[in-house]
């Protein structure tokens, strides 16, 4: 959760002082985390899976292009959003965003949410749209749909790899796919706005939101995963938010309005009684299936 708050304060910073541009930092970032994963995979060997039955080797997977395009969209909106708002906004807007669109998948696939859910969904929603009142331009509408898309491109992406065999090698080679799609961006960047803008800093800054707070962190989430509960995953994932605002305030100097706080509250406070709730009737639902 460090590294995922932490790479949003990297976006912010770089993008908001100009040292380089919202494509190149999306480029760069895929770049830097497709040679990350495969450089691990590499000095890893054969990725192991172990009970208490026997022990088999993980099946070689190599991703999907569908896969790829919801990741390249992810981190070039999550780009062109952080131009436009800060680091506590765009980080609380993409946590709620990401939950809301798992809930709303789940309820789409034929789950049922009960009272407290419910009550904490609508606390949720209401904390967003608080978010963006009364000043509908501060933060800004862009930036917002900007990181509203990254987040439910994070989403499905997050939806498409559940049943993945082996994360750490189709990210690696959904990080690889999107390559194509990084020039083709480039080409249309350079053919009709010539915005290209590069520093060594601001290059050396998105290599590592690349190969560190997104290649490193998602290495270390995907071998953590297995050991927690869905919805203390879920809950851990609330935190980035109050991570990356604490943090920008902290290392990059931007403040932390009471308007946020108590949009967060609503936010966080709702999501977090939505994964109790959901936890709760998960565990009254297999006492019933063993009697």
């Amino acid at each position: 959760m460090l590294a995922f708050s932490t790479n949003a304060i990297i976006c912010r910073w770089t993008l908001d002082n100009g040292l380089i541009d919202p494509v190149s930092f999306s480029s760069f970032r895929l770049g830097a985390g497709a040679v990350m994963l495969f450089i691990v995979m590499a000095l890893s060997g054969p990725q192991q899976t172990n009970n208490k039955i026997k022990t088999t080797t993980m099946p070689s997977q190599k991703g999907d292009w569908k896969a790829s395009l919801y990741l390249f969209s992810y981190a070039v909106t999550f780009s062109y959003g952080y131009v436009a708002i800060s680091t506590a906004t765009g980080a609380l807007v993409l946590a709620g965003v990401v939950q809301l669109t798992m809930i709303g998948y789940a309820l789409r696939s034929g789950d049922r949410l009960h009272g407290a859910e419910w009550l904490g969904l609508i606390l949720a929603l209401i904390g967003l749209i608080y978010l963006m009142y009364p000043k509908l331009t501060s933060p800004s509408w862009w930036g917002l749909i900007m990181v509203m898309i990254s987040a439910y491109s994070w989403a499905m992406y997050s939806l498409n790899g559940r049943h993945s065999l082996n994360p750490m090698a189709d990210t690696a080679y959904n990080f690889y796919r999107t390559l194509p799609m990084v020039f083709l961006l480039i080409a249309f960047t350079l053919a009709f706005t010539n915005v290209i803008n590069l520093t060594v800093i601001g290059v050396a800054m998105a290599i590592l939101s690349g190969g560190v707070t997104s290649g490193l962190g998602y290495i270390i989430w995907y071998k953590a995963l297995p050991r927690l509960s869905s919805s203390l995953a879920s809950a851990c994932q609330l935190l980035v938010p109050l991570f990356a605002a604490f943090g920008a305030s902290w290392l990059i100097d931007e403040a932390i309005t009471l308007h946020f706080l108590l949009a967060a509250a609503m936010m966080l406070g709702g999501l977090t009684l939505v994964l109790i709730g959901r936890n709760q009737h998960r565990k009254k639902a297999a006492i019933s299936s063993t009697l």
